[in-house]
């Protein structure tokens, strides 16, 4: 985007209207056979809503094919699972929502907001969605006072949201070529104060279906996460979590006891940024 990364005050009235996402037109990647192989096995179940939140055609194929390591079978069930779960979900309005279900939803909300640590900060200086959560700031009493359902609604919203913005990061001129890579998301996750209270088990078996819930439906939603001043008994809890990632995830996850304040930096652009990003919840 520049040379300083972008709070998310700055541009959101430019991407969302009323909490509704406006419609991008993310540059696609040249098009491969096996992302040809892809839509032909796939095509029964394809629908234009699906494309527009996947980044379009090219781009879904090709996060899906990533997903499953270019195995065209294994990115075909993929898809289809992922399919199965937004129904079900009703996510991408297949079925009107009454009033009662809006306020339903409405009412979930309202609830889980409160105890939901994660925000999105913004963008990188290239364009990354940036999302940061402090752990500390987790009252998980609280939080598993919630009903399991309504906190997945509430998570499967959240990455509905990033999708919108990744389809902003991905479109012209913010991407300039079909040869760059998609831009995924910077993710940092604050454990600094943290105490073994907030790595309880009944929370780490949580987080590990909500997990596996976004491994299913948001597939190279992530660029890179950061989990920075990860105390010493953090180990057991990331063992654990470990157990639902796929290898390609893991592979981007950096665990710290420091606070990766230079690679940090070097995403945003400033200090004065990573000191808000990191004050900001």
């Amino acid at each position: 985007m520049g040379d300083l990364g972008v709070k998310i005050e700055t541009v959101e009235a430019e991407i969302f209207n009323d909490g509704v996402g406006v419609a991008f037109d993310p540059i696609q990647p040249k098009e491969s056979e096996k992302q040809l192989e892809l839509q032909k096995l796939i095509s029964d179940a394809m629908y234009p809503e699906l494309i527009d939140k996947y980044g379009g055609q090219n781009f879904l194929y090709q996060r899906f094919l990533l997903a499953r390591q270019m195995n065209v079978k294994k990115a075909e069930k993929m898809v289809r699972k992922c399919i199965d779960i937004r129904k079900e979900w009703n996510l991408d309005g297949e079925i009107s929502k009454s009033a009662e279900e809006e306020e339903r939803l409405a009412l979930i909300r309202d609830k889980v907001k409160p105890v939901w640590v994660f925000r999105i900060w913004g963008f990188t200086k290239h364009g990354n969605v940036v999302t940061y959560g402090n752990i500390e700031k987790l009252d998980l009493k609280e939080l598993l006072k919630r009903p399991e359902v309504d906190i997945k609604r509430y998570y499967l919203e959240f990455l509905d949201k990033i999708f919108v913005m990744q389809n902003y990061s991905n479109s012209a001129p913010r991407r300039n070529s079909n040869d760059e890579k998609w831009k995924a998301n910077v993710e940092i996750i604050n454990l600094q104060g943290i105490s073994m209270a907030h790595l309880h088990i009944s929370g780490l078996r949580l987080l590990n279906r909500i997990l596996k819930l976004a491994q299913d439906v948001a597939p190279e939603i992530l660029g890179k996460s950061y989990i920075i001043n990860a105390p010493w008994f953090f180990s057991g809890a990331w063992a654990i979590i470990k157990r639902v990632l796929a290898q390609e995830i893991i592979d981007k996850v950096t665990v710290s006891s420091g606070n990766c304040k230079e690679e940090i930096v070097e995403h945003l652009g400033s200090e004065e940024l990573y000191e808000d990003l990191i004050k900001s919840v």
